[in-house]
């Protein structure tokens, strides 16, 4: 068994075809497929399923590829390390944060683990619905903090802290008004509900809190989502430690709405791929994320 033997078998996995894999890899279709049938008479197995027309792993094959990814993550990381011992430039830490749980605890705890970790470069982006496992799927991000939206068994993850989310609005732009202070849906039907972007390019999740049939707004960001708000352009669901202080103010109003969600608590995880070779980095900041519980 040879590396370039594991990295063709794991192209044809990623890649969908061995035409693919061979473009992807830089070799030719032929060495693609010697090499993926070496590996099967070696271990006398078969990985590939390839009586259809995309080769399809096997129950034996599923095992493999995951040792294998293991393996060929572990390495390129390794490279990564040598290369950069060499030129002398610090590790790189990979962290995705869900837009709407950069918290202060959470935040607090990422500089003093920076702090304690001098010669590491941490390199944070911020994420919403799919982008987040997407960043763990394709190796942009070490570890993830969000909610558990679109997880699986193939990521461990573990719940931190809860987000306030709460509906508001510009006080007195919603201009239908009942005594009880109910909106119905048929209100909200008419005024924009702003939500923020799916930021994933993979497979887009839709949104759960919304009223059918209503006016959508998408923003990118929280930043843009309360500038629409405050310019009454919209109403939305945020989270409550973004719009404390215009919520004092009277800036902002909370809204009550018929059958909807306008208050909850959504539960954020510290969030890792279950079959990735991590870093000791990784782990260090892993363990102390468990640890303060913040």
């Amino acid at each position: 068994m040879t590396f370039e033997q594991l990295r063709a078998f794991a192209a044809v996995v990623q890649c969908g075809t061995f035409r693919a894999a061979a473009e992807h890899i830089h070799k030719t279709q032929s060495t693609v497929s010697a090499a993926i049938q070496s590996l099967e008479r070696e271990f006398d197995i078969q990985l590939l399923d390839r009586s259809q027309y995309r080769p399809v792993l096997t129950s034996e094959g599923k095992a493999f590829y995951k040792q294998a990814r293991q393996l060929l993550v572990s390495s390129s990381d390794l490279e990564q390390l040598g290369h950069q011992l060499t030129a002398g430039t610090p590790q790189q830490l990979n962290i995705a944060l869900s837009a709407m749980g950069t918290v202060p605890a959470e935040l607090k705890a990422i500089k003093e683990f920076a702090e304690q970790t001098p010669d590491v470069s941490l390199n944070i982006t911020t994420q919403h619905l799919s982008g987040l496992p997407e960043q763990l799927d394709t190796d942009k991000a070490d570890l993830a903090i969000g909610p558990y939206t679109g997880l699986t068994q193939d990521y461990e993850f573990k719940e931190l802290f809860s987000v306030r989310l709460i509906c508001v609005a510009a006080p007195g732009y919603i201009r239908e008004q009942t005594p009880d202070g109910v909106l119905t849906h048929k209100v909200m039907r008419q005024y924009p509900h702003i939500l923020i972007a799916d930021s994933g390019t993979r497979r887009a999740y839709d949104h759960v809190n919304v009223i059918p049939g209503g006016l959508r707004w998408y923003a990118d960001d929280y930043l843009v989502k309360k500038a629409l708000l405050l310019s009454r352009s919209g109403w939305a669901r945020i989270p409550l430690h973004m719009v404390n202080h215009e919520l004092k103010q009277g800036d902002l109003v909370p809204l009550q709405v018929e059958n909807f969600a306008n208050q909850s608590d959504v539960p954020m995880c510290l969030i890792r791929k279950r079959d990735k070779a991590h870093s000791q980095l990784a782990i260090d900041l892993w363990e102390r994320f468990i640890a303060l519980r913040v």
